[in-house]
């Protein structure tokens, strides 16, 4: 919680720091916090690769890195301080003027701070009753992220063991696994929390990652909305959406990733769109020849923390990223220089051209620098992708058993159509039930199977229920419905900047039907999607708000508005609150509370009967005092138990999936544990050890001394 601490204080700090200029951009304040918190995500990657490439993975580089970082991030406030006192340098001759200049700004501060206030004091009732459905929730996810253990499935198989590899081996490198996911898969949110762990020794606020990416993704959403023309109103539409969706609620407050790569895009987003949203007058276009720069370095270090993080993310940052190319390109053959007296207009024209040609190469460069700085931060995972597998892309199991595996059209559209339908899944069984039939009924008409395997993971099988609140599966139908009304919306009335959007969204979604096999736990992967669409729902929501209070001829329609409107924030107020109180695998009430469990139950909870059989093998290894301990399992065992369990001892995969990393001698080790690959596991067992299986679990050690 230290750290947690200290980064709280940091941010806004680095964020005071990199504060854009007065008016150069919307919602400067968002802006800067989602700057600072793209440079320290960089930054915390960096070191673990650094430290990696020396095997000096440890707490005492990390705490070294994290406190160069305090005193550097410092120094720019004390910088910025002095430039904000006195931008040219001129007046400040001492320190007590400097203070005399800080504290007038900070009574201007105050009286800013009153206005808002009393802004906020007049709104109406019910935003009032918006904001404190959205306080209440953030505060249960805040309770539950603290209070729970992890326990999320694919955290106990393969996030948070791979953060126990890296510290024991006080590196990142590729290790023997037989749990292939833990080498290949993106490990950007488990660099994050590999800087908790060795600070803090265990898990304890790990939880907590996704709960700050969570309210990142919600203050990048909020200003993509005032980007898309939306005022206050149609911000805090987004918000309550954002905060209200089961399937969100429920990742902040796991060890999940995908809200943190969600995180990652929308900040990706909001800085595309700061390119199409800066002022129009001069001051305006001086701001924009100068930002090919600055926006190059964060839109490259955004990619490159979204590459590194989950590569699902990629797909809609492809779009937002041609549209800012193509916008900067288009701004740059339309800049124009003014005629002087005595030119003829000629050598205007041949100015004008060379002074375009310039901005686009310009451009040309920042696109480059962009794709430089995506491959800085995740070119060393890549790089160790394509030495053990001989793909940056890792092993050919990973993209069998996840990707799309055809081209053809009528298996795309079919695929596309299951992923809507588990989006939008409902506890209207009766409307579930006939939209999947018509589905499956449409795949048949078109001469294909449903459940092809080409575009169904393994062996599962369409439709399954999705709209009950549980973290990998939780659908999403009013946040989804409202998303698609508005983009809809957006490209049938415009203005550009939103067709472009919708249009950008769009792609994404249909690069995710094209290349992600649909899976019964899709809507977690598509939570960037989510975080991406709420903005346009909360524009129009606001229209329609503002539609109601100005027309007064048809009453009808007006009464209908209000009555959707109102039907909307309260299910989607019900949803949400019945989340954090029945969700599940973490709640706050009923017998599954997160406080009437134990510690080890809060991370069995999916699978309570496993608990028994785990302690008491733990129990008679530990009796043994081993210091290495072998480990048999298969590709979707529980492993980070073993981690909570045996404390005191290493643990070394005796079989590897692995090229080139075969796993440890069974003679080597002290002790053997297993869990479900029993049979392996008795066939690694050294002559005359003493093996014991217990159900799903299985351990042994040798034989007592004489």
């Amino acid at each position: 919680m230290l750290l947690v601490l200290w980064l709280l204080a940091l941010l806004p700090a680095l964020a005071y720091a990199l504060r854009p200029r007065e008016g150069a951009v919307l919602a400067p304040a968002r802006l800067a916090l989602i700057r600072a918190s793209i440079l320290l995500g960089a930054f915390a990657i960096a070191v673990v690769e650094a430290a990696s490439a020396f095997t000096a993975l440890t707490a005492g580089t990390v705490v070294a890195a994290w406190i160069g970082a305090t005193l550097a991030t410092a120094a720019a406030v004390v910088v910025r301080c002095v430039k904000d006192v006195d931008p040219d340098g001129l007046r400040v001759q001492s320190l007590d003027v400097l203070r005399e200049e800080l504290r007038s700004r900070r009574g201007a501060t105050r009286r800013t701070w009153r206005r808002t206030k009393s802004a906020a004091a007049a709104a109406p009732a019910w935003q009032w009753a918006l904001g404190c459905v959205i306080a209440i929730l953030a505060v249960s996810a805040a309770v539950l992220a603290v209070a729970s253990s992890p326990n999320n499935f694919d955290s106990l198989t393969y996030h948070l063991p791979r953060i126990e590899h890296w510290v024991q081996h006080a590196s990142v490198a590729v290790y023997a696994t037989e749990i292939h996911r833990q080498v290949d898969l993106g490990p950007g949110a488990e660099y994050l929390l590999t800087h908790l762990r060795l600070v803090s020794g265990g898990d304890g606020a790990y939880n907590l990652l996704q709960y700050l990416a969570g309210v990142g993704a919600l203050l990048a959403a909020s200003r993509i909305a005032a980007q898309l023309g939306g005022g206050p109103l149609a911000q805090l539409a987004t918000v309550f959406l954002l905060a209200t969706t089961p399937e969100i609620l429920l990742q902040a407050t796991s060890t999940q990733v995908d809200l943190v790569n969600a995180a990652w895009v929308a900040a990706l987003a909001t800085v595309v769109l700061d390119e199409f949203t800066r002022p129009g007058d001069a001051h305006g276009a001086a701001l924009r020849a100068a930002a090919p720069g600055t926006d190059a370095l964060y839109l490259g270090l955004a990619l490159g923390l979204i590459a590194v993080t989950k590569t699902t993310g990629l797909l809609a940052a492809a779009p937002l990223l041609l549209i800012w190319g193509i916008g900067r390109l288009v701004r740059d053959g339309q800049r124009r220089r003014p005629c002087l007296c005595g030119r003829s207009p000629a050598r205007c024209s041949r100015a004008d051209a060379s002074r375009a040609w310039a901005s686009r190469g310009r451009t040309v460069l920042a696109s480059l620098a962009v794709i430089a700085l995506m491959l800085a931060v995740a070119g060393p995972f890549l790089a160790r992708m394509q030495e053990a597998f001989g793909s940056p892309l890792g092993p050919p199991m990973l993209r069998d058993s996840i990707g799309v595996q055809t081209a053809d059209p009528r298996l795309l559209l079919v695929n596309a159509l299951h992923i809507a339908h588990t989006g939008l899944d409902t506890p209207l069984f009766f409307l579930s039930d006939a939209t999947a039939a018509a589905i499956n009924g449409l795949a048949h008409a078109l001469g294909v199977d449903p459940d092809d395997p080409r575009i169904t993971f393994m062996t599962t099988e369409f439709p399954v229920p999705a709209w009950y609140p549980d973290e990998d599966r939780a659908a999403f139908p009013l946040t989804g419905l409202a998303s698609l009304a508005g983009l809809a919306w957006f490209a049938v009335k415009g203005p550009g900047l939103r067709r472009a959007y919708a249009g950008a969204l769009a792609f994404a979604f249909l690069a995710v039907a094209c290349t992600v096999a649909w899976q019964p736990w899709i809507n977690r992967l598509v939570v960037f999607l989510v975080v991406l669409g709420a903005p346009a729902a909360g524009v129009l929501a606001a229209a329609l708000v503002k539609g109601i209070a100005t027309s007064a001829r048809d009453k009808r329609r007006r009464r209908a508005a209000i009555s959707v409107i109102s039907a909307v924030a309260v299910l989607a107020s019900i949803a949400g609150l019945l989340t954090v109180a029945y969700g599940y695998p973490r709640r706050l009430t009923g017998a599954w509370s997160v406080f009437s469990l134990t510690d080890m139950e809060e991370r069995f909870v999916r699978r309570l009967e496993w608990l028994p059989q785990y302690e008491a093998a733990a129990a008679a290894v530990n009796a043994v005092e081993p210091e290495h301990v072998g480990l048999v399992q298969s590709n979707d065992s529980w492993e980070y138990p073993w981690w909570i369990l045996l404390p005191d001892a290493d643990i070394h995969p005796l079989a590897s999936v692995v090229p080139g990393r075969p796993g440890a001698d069974p003679a080597d080790m002290d002790a053997i544990v297993c869990a479900e690959d029993l049979d392996q596991c008795a066939d690694l067992v050294p002559p005359g050890w003493e093996y014991t299986e217990l159900g799903t679990v299985a351990y042994a050690v040798p034989p007592e001394p004489e």
